[in-house]
Parts: structure tokens; sequence; C-alpha cells
């Protein structure tokens, strides 16, 4: 409950472009991967799309947040934890461009076709 709380409060906090995605959404993947990618949340402001995403491994899970510019297919990672999404620990990287097959790149397809 209290989760559930938390997420209500960080959609209504992000403000207008947020779209909360309710239940974990599959990423399709181009490449084989012995992982699982879910988006767990989506939102755009000012031409810029903030994911937070997750891997399911073999041996673990992750999840991460990530800043997209769809505008130039560009991303940059903003943090990662094995603890849940509400522990993302906020590490800044720079602007990437995506490698086509790899898991950043169908994040960041995936992320720019959707509607928000």
């Amino acid at each position: 409950m209290c989760k559930v709380l938390v997420a209500m409060l960080i959609v209504a906090l992000n403000g207008i472009g947020t779209k909360a995605i309710g239940a974990e959404v599959p990423i399709p993947r181009t490449m084989a991967d012995k992982g699982k990618y879910y988006l767990l949340e989506s939102n755009k402001k000012d031409g810029i799309t903030t994911t937070v995403h997750k891997r399911v491994g073999i041996n673990e899970i992750g999840y991460s947040r990530t800043e997209i510019n769809c505008k130039t297919m560009q991303y940059r990672d903003l943090g990662y934890s094995e603890d849940g999404p509400d522990k993302i620990k906020a590490v800044v990287g720079r602007w990437t461009d995506a490698l086509t097959g790899s898991s950043k790149s169908d994040l960041v397809n995936f992320a720019c076709s959707r509607k928000l």
C-alpha cells in the first residue's frame, strides 16, 4: 500500500506529460538476451523522455532511470539499483548514441515510439 502511495505521489509531482504505466510493459528485444526488460514509468518534459525500466536477469533484478532525447535518439543514464526503483541512486552519465541491437537501443526506440 505504501509503495502505491509513493508511486502516486511521484506521478503527481512530475506534472504534465507523466504516464505511470501501472503495469510492467515488456520492452521488445531485437537481439537475444538472457534478461527480460520492462518499462515501469515514462514521462516527457521539454522534449526529453525520462524512463524507469527493469531488467530481470538469471541471477538479479536491476532498475534503471534513463533520459532519452527522441530527436537525436541519444540517451543518458541517471542511476541504477538492484534494491527497487525507489532506491535508484542518482549518477548522471553523458549523452550517448544507442548501439543498434543493445538493450538501450531497444529502450530508446520503444520509448520514442510511445505516445505520452
